[in-house]
């Protein structure tokens, strides 16, 4: 409550209600003049800031030392000692994504998430005129096909523009495959015209074209590069998987009215607040163990036994929080905790193969 003078009217500036007391009982704004000093800003300021404080405080020590108490005394109506769950989930992912993206996924070194492998060189190395022709015309004479003709054709044409060409010693089976494999097409009208030429058996399904013609976008976005190429893909999945999360949130509450869908007191929105208070838990973990490790790897104080401990207290407290708020025998709880974990990790491969599949084809 402030200190401010309070109106002698009675009927609310916001609402216009009728005040009974120093508060509106429709809004609950403060019946106060509207005219507010400095020294009113700033103690309101603090007493914000405080009041924000105490109840982040409380709420985090039953959250890290009472697993799954919050949720049950939300469920019991018992709500305003403690922070709102919804504010407190984007208060703290706010805060460990800015952490995570400023001092830990930074740091880390360039991923290899396509790696380019050369194949192996065998054969006759076309170096000079009289060997590439003599090799062009045996290659030519063993053709399977015109297709296989006219694509050989355009090989030696791009050879003689430079590149150095190596000829499998097995022509009429390389013949084959590199007219539907292992040609690679430098433009997207070059790739469309060779599959024009094919017979529509040899031709790539639909699947085989989309991430032909994304390579060759990437290719000429990034010049060949590849490292190049994997440090954007992984920055932005990584700028992503806030998303990703955000997206998982609701769902992992799904999975858990599919585990209690016979316990009818215990709607959707009360697995969601359950699930909103596991992710603030998890966040400060991961904290907590991202924190330690940077210590451990800059200093070498710590030691690897604490991250560990933290993994585990992790598991340990989704099944105390499923016992606490469920209700149920250490039995049933055991099992619907096993079920949750495995349908969990299936759904965050799925999330996880959305989330780097999104950002191939939106690079």
């Amino acid at each position: 409550m402030s200190h401010e003078k309070e109106r002698k009217e009675k009927n609310c500036l916001n609402c216009n209600a009728r005040v009974f007391g120093r508060y509106c009982h429709v809004c609950g704004q403060e019946n106060i003049e509207p005219k507010e000093t400095a020294r009113g800003l700033v103690v309101h300021f603090f007493n914000d800031i405080t009041h924000f404080e105490g109840k982040f405080i409380t709420s985090l020590r039953y959250l890290f030392f009472r697993p799954g108490y919050l949720t049950a005394e939300y469920i019991h109506g018992r709500r305003a000692s403690y922070m709102n769950p919804v504010r407190m989930y984007v208060f703290t992912s706010a805060f460990f994504f800015i952490l995570f993206f400023s001092f830990f996924a930074g740091r880390s070194k360039d991923p290899e998430v396509f790696k380019r492998t050369e194949p192996k060189k065998k054969g006759v190395s076309l170096t000079t005129p009289a060997s590439k022709s003599k090799a062009k015309q045996d290659v030519l004479n063993q053709a399977n096909s015109k297709v296989d003709s006219a694509i050989l054709e355009k090989v030696f044409d791009m050879a003689d523009s430079g590149s150095t060409w190596l000829l499998q010693d097995s022509v009429a089976s390389t013949s084959k495959s590199r007219t539907k494999k292992d040609v690679k097409y430098k433009t997207m009208a070059e790739y469309d015209a060779a599959q024009k030429q094919m017979p529509a058996e040899q031709r790539d399904n639909w699947l085989e074209r989309v991430f032909k013609r994304r390579l060759i976008l990437v290719d000429e976005r990034y010049g060949g590069d590849l490292s190049k190429f994997n440090r954007a893909l992984f920055d932005h999945a990584m700028h992503s998987l806030p998303k990703v999360l955000f997206i998982s949130l609701p769902l992992f509450a799904l999975l858990l009215s599919l585990l209690y869908i016979r316990r009818k007191q215990f709607y959707y929105a009360t697995h969601l607040i359950f699930t909103i208070h596991l992710f603030v838990f998890a966040f400060l973990i991961l904290l907590l163990i991202f924190a330690h490790d940077q210590l451990l790897s800059a200093t070498g104080w710590g030691s690897g036994w604490i991250t560990d401990v933290l993994w585990i207290y992790l598991f340990i407290y989704l099944y105390k929080a499923m016992r606490r708020v469920y209700e149920q025998g250490r039995a049933k709880t055991l099992l619907k905790y096993s079920l949750l974990l495995l349908m969990a990790f299936m759904l965050n491969m799925f999330l996880f193969i959305g989330l780097f599949s999104y950002s191939f084809f939106n690079l």
